[in-house]
């Protein structure tokens, strides 16, 4: 591995002795020394350090602290990601610091995190703070939840993205020790919609509520499928209501997409144009008027579902109502995951009985048109 050279000055005829050491895969390092005997010393304490390295990978580890190589992956790589997956992968790193603190990465051992995880599924956290009840007058804790499987999962994917960064960019760690911990199983996602006539009902309610933007707003969901902080993002810059379209600069698979607007939802926005929302940046603006989109919109919803007499649903149902519609229509799966903005067809593949029975339908209609 290493080679050393004896060089002779052609000018004071002094003889030093350079070393050169070559790793496989990393920076050669070399040094000049007078004698041959620190020449040899020299080379053999590198070689042995770089033989302590290959033979215990966690060398590195021992000398690292969690803490440090969290606070290493947060300002490198989540600089690049979006705000909002940004400040997510941070509150997990931020989770995940006070299980680890004190520790080296060494000791982020597989057992460890396997017990964090565990830890993950039965704590308790709280959403909110506490609040007045309408009727009563009495104040309210805020309600304590735990986490599902599809969480505990997201937390574990951040971990483990931070530690393969551990692995790969800073050479800290020869393996990530989440590849051995198991995933908790994640629920089969919801399928709820909305018929027909709750449909009617809701945006009847809507059209009630003291925040007049509100039905606009849920006409929007239900016939383009945004999600709900696309559709609060939007900004009239972003939209053009001669051509009938609207651009999310913010998606969640980080891609630019354009919503078509059609009928009463294209309607709809002419007429917030009209309203004072113009004079506003965004579209859904605050009733207060402060600046900024009306993103805590909540209160508003859920008085609109109980007046439309709704139960067991959310407002990221309404992509499930849009899919179902499509489905029912003759849409493919594959035109479906377009629409609602999926890379792959996996997540559509929910809608697939609904794909089935429009096509059932439709081979019956041939069947008895045609008398086979």
């Amino acid at each position: 591995m290493a080679s050393i050279q004896r060089i002779v000055s052609p000018r004071t005829q002094e003889v030093t002795y350079r070393v050169q050491v070559r790793p496989k895969g990393r920076v050669p390092e070399s040094a000049n020394f007078p004698n041959l005997k620190e020449a040899k010393a020299w080379a053999t304490s590198v070689e042995a350090a770089m033989r302590e390295a290959r033979h215990f990978p966690y060398a590195a580890a021992r000398r690292t602290s969690f803490d440090a190589l969290a606070k290493d992956y947060a300002e490198t790589v989540l600089a690049e990601f979006n705000e909002k997956e940004r400040a997510t992968r941070v509150r997990h790193l931020d989770w995940w610091s006070k299980q680890f603190a004190g520790l080296t990465l060494a000791e982020v051992t597989a057992d460890r995190i396997s017990k964090a995880r565990d830890l993950l599924v039965t704590e308790t956290f709280v959403r909110g703070k506490p609040h007045k009840d309408r009727k009563t007058g009495e104040t309210l804790a805020p309600q304590e939840y735990t986490r599902s499987g599809s969480t505990v999962n997201r937390f574990i994917a951040t971990l483990s993205h931070a530690l393969s960064f551990g692995v790969k960019e800073r050479r800290f760690l020869g393996r990530n020790p989440v590849s051995d911990i198991a995933r908790k199983k994640e629920p089969r996602g919801r399928t709820r919609f909305l018929s027909d006539e709750e449909r009617a009902r809701l945006l009847d309610a809507c059209a009630k509520s003291n925040w007049s933007a509100l039905r606009s707003l849920v006409l929007l969901a239900i016939t383009t499928g945004a999600r709900r902080g696309e559709l609060i993002e939007l900004r009239w810059s972003d939209v053009d209501l001669k051509a009938g379209r609207a651009l999310v600069r913010e998606t969640k698979n980080g891609e630019q997409r354009t919503l078509p607007l059609a009928g009463k939802a294209l309607e709809a926005l002419r007429e917030l144009k009209l309203q004072r929302c113009a004079r506003s940046e965004y579209l859904f603006v605050q009733p207060s008027g402060a600046a900024g989109p009306f993103h805590h919109f909540d209160s508003h919803w859920y008085e609109a579902l109980e007046a439309a007499g709704i139960s067991n649903f959310h407002f990221h149902d309404l992509r499930h109502t849009t899919a179902s519609m499509l489905a029912t229509q003759g849409a493919s799966l594959l035109e479906i995951a377009d629409v609602l903005g999926h890379k792959t067809l996996a997540m559509v593949k929910r809608y697939s009985h609904l794909v089935v029975d429009h096509k059932a339908k439709v081979i019956e209609k041939l069947v008895a048109a045609k008398g086979l």
